[in-house]
Formats: structure tokens, sequence, C-alpha cells
């Protein structure tokens, strides 16, 4: 039983399948994900300007640290769990937690409290990339899955986007606190949203029966551990933006967090349009006849050298130009992440997808907790020149490992066969 290959619902007729309308719509949980996230970017200097709540610099960074060790700790039993519960479960159970732990950070009233929930937020939101993960591996095919990760990087720079707009619209017309308890409604609201649709709209590939529970027999695998690896170097660009944005303009340029805001928005935006663009970059390169994994690993090369240009963000002059250089490397670095997060699913298949794409997520949080103190640090005392310069050439190290390591036909995923046919059928059209 466990040995039969996954079966396929084949809709690929239609000009507009079905599974395209299925990803969007989980893709929303990416909104709200990053938007939970975000928030406490520019909650930062909000709150540095208010007395009744101090707080400093450190202190974030002692925030992303443990929301990162949570994160990271949690990412291989959450992906484990989503493998062996399903798809729908695991998603609607970490949906839920994570508003919960938004609930409860709009409730503190220290640094303390926020730690405390700002863990579970951790917990829970390592579900949403894994989820995302395991949704791309059972609705679409291996030509199309860069892209539905790039939809998905269109979840979170939406999330990430709408992020200091709506915490400086909540914090300044009524409270802080509502800015996080708006994003968890809204988050509850995506449930029945998804359950009507998941019932509607059958997957493409359903999992074998049985491989979820040997997931963790993975990590004996060091294609695995190059791939984990080459995520904590590359994405490291990645944090940077994600995290620090709103304060390189606050701190660099002299501007008010609203002033900020009005910039900030470009960057994580920009970061859809380029994992749109890494993921055609592979869709196409699979379509002229490259295997999955070598056109996942030629477009994470491509986007490595492009993001040497993250060097030139602080010679930049003004928070208009500067906030085109974090867009620029933001862009490629989504680009690069697009295509990295793929390799687990053209590695595994579906049915080990989640813990695959947990893998990448305890990468990051293991990354992003070990620099998040240390980089408030230099940032404070020396600023982001030595950052940006360290952190560029990170992603073409990240892509080296993983190009040694990993052969272009090291594939076990069930669904590659298929991929190969749709290949020639389209080729012959």
């Amino acid at each position: 039983m466990s040995k039969r290959s996954p079966s396929y619902n084949h809709d690929v007729r239609s000009p507009i399948p079905a599974r395209w309308v299925a990803i969007s719509v989980f893709i929303l949980a990416s909104v709200l994900n990053y938007l939970d996230r975000q928030i406490l970017a520019t909650m930062v200097d909000i709150w540095r300007t208010r007395p009744e709540f101090p707080f400093t610099y450190d202190d974030y960074g002692l925030l992303l640290s443990v929301f990162s060790i949570a994160y990271a700790l949690s990412a291989l039993f959450v992906g484990w769990f989503i493998d062996r519960v399903g798809l729908n479960r695991g998603a609607i159970v970490a949906v839920a937690v994570w508003a919960i732990a938004s609930f409860g950070t709009g409730s503190s009233h220290s640094v303390r409290e926020l730690l405390v929930w700002r863990a579970l937020l951790g917990i829970s939101e390592a579900s949403a990339i894994v989820a995302v993960t395991k949704a791309v591996a059972m609705y679409l095919l291996p030509p199309e899955r860069a892209v539905g990760q790039a939809m998905s990087q269109l979840g979170l720079s939406l999330g990430a986007g709408i992020a200091p707009a709506f915490a400086v619209y909540f914090s300044y017309r009524y409270s802080w606190h509502w800015s996080f308890y708006a994003a968890g409604l809204l988050s509850l609201a995506w449930i029945p949203a998804w359950l009507a649709t998941s019932r509607a709209i059958p997957p493409v590939s359903l999992p074998g029966a049985g491989k979820a529970a040997h997931s963790f027999g993975l990590l004996r695998d060091p294609k695995l551990w190059a791939l984990i690896v080459a995520n904590m170097l590359g994405m490291t660009v990645y944090s940077l933006w994600a995290n620090w944005a709103p304060t390189y303009l606050v701190r660099v340029h002299h501007l008010t967090p609203p002033q900020a805001a009005h910039y900030t928005w470009a960057v994580p935006i920009s970061g859809y349009f380029g994992a749109l663009l890494g993921g055609a970059i592979s869709w196409r390169l699979v379509l002229s006849g490259h295997t999955p994994i070598a056109a996942r690993k030629r477009a994470c090369l491509i986007s490595a050298l492009f993001l040497l240009g993250t060097m030139a963000v602080p010679l930049m002059p003004t928070p208009a130009l500067a906030t085109l250089g974090m867009s620029f490397s933001f862009f490629w670095v989504c680009a690069w992440s697009a295509n990295h997060y793929t390799l687990p699913i053209d590695l595994y298949g579906a049915s080990r997808a989640a813990f695959g794409g947990a893998s990448l997520v305890f990468a990051y949080g293991v990354m992003q907790s070990i620099i998040s103190r240390p980089l408030a640090d230099v940032i404070e005392n020396f600023g982001f020149a030595p950052v940006c310069f360290t952190f560029a050439v990170l992603p073409i190290a990240g892509y080296s490992l993983v190009h040694v390591l990993i052969r272009n036909e090291s594939s076990t995923d069930p669904a590659a066969d298929q991929s190969q046919v749709i290949v020639k059928i389209t080729s012959t059209r």
C-alpha cells in the first residue's frame, strides 16, 4: 500500500484549472500569517515613542530570537503533524492557534508578556510555509510548483506590505492593541473559507499512505542537510529586509514610523514579483527539457548573482533610493527562495512535502534566532553597511553547497514521470 504511486486528478485540459483557484484561496493564509508577524516590525518604533510602553532595539532582537527559536524547534514536528493528519486539519489547527497568539500579543502590557505570546506565534506560524509546501505538492504538477511557491510569496509580500499601514492605522486611530486584535479576527475568518474550497476542489496528487510516519527518516539524507545549511545562508538577506526595513529608514534617513510606512510597503511587494520571476524561470527551464531539480538550481544561481547588489543599499542617499535598493535585494532573494523551497518537493514528493518544507522552516528559524540579537548590536553600533556587505555573498555560498551535493537527477518524487510526459506533450504542440 505504501509503495503505490500517487493518484492524479487530471484537470490539465481546463484553461484555468481549478487547482489554481484552490492554491489561491489557501495562500490567503500566508497573507494573514505575515500580517500577524510583521506588524511587530512597525510597532517597534511606535512603542519607542510612547513612554507607557518602554521598548528598545535589544528588546526587539530578543523578541525575534524567542519567536525564531520557537519557530525552529517546532517546525519539524509541525511538518510531521501535517503529513500525518492531512493538510486541512493541520492548517486549521495552526491558523486557530496563531489567531489566539495574536489576541494575546494585543493584550500584553510588558516585554515579558510579549515573549510568551510571540513564542506561541512562532510555534503556530511555523506551519504556514510548511502547509503551503504541502498544498503546492498536492494541487500542482512539478513544472508548476515553483510558480505555486511564488504565489505563496505573494501572500507573504502582501501581508508584510500591508502590515506597516495596518499597524499605523490602528495604533494612531485607536490603540496599538487593536492592530493585533484585528489581525487575529481576520485569521479566524479564513478557516471556513478554506473548508468550503477544499470540499469543492480535490487535489491533483493524493499522498501515498503510510509515508508520513517515516518523515523523520529524511534527516539521514545528506541532500536534506545541504538544503538546510544553504537556507540558513541564503535567507539571511530575507530576514534582514523582512524585519529591519522600517528601522533602516528611521535610523539612517531619520524618518518617523508613519513616514517610513509610506516607503516600506514596496519592499515586500517587490518580493512577490521576484518570486514570480524565479518561478517562471524554472518553469521555462523544465519545459525546455531540464529536470525540475536542475531548473531550480539554475534559477537560484541567477538570483544569487543579482543579490550581490545588496552591497549598494547603504550607498543610497535618499529614502526613495534606499527603498529601491532594499526592494531590488528583496526581489531577488524571493526569486531565490521560491526555487529553493520547491526543491524538497522535487526530491521527496507530496507524501513528505510538509516535512521537507518544515526542514527549511527549521533552518530559517535557527538562523534568525542566532543572528537577531548580534544583528541588533551591529546595527546599533555600526549601522547597516557591514551587514549588507556580509549578507550579499551568502546566497552564492548556499547555492554552491546545493550544486555540489545534490545531483540534477536525484529526485524520488513519484510525480516526476508525469512531469516529463507533460513536457513532451507541450513540446510537440
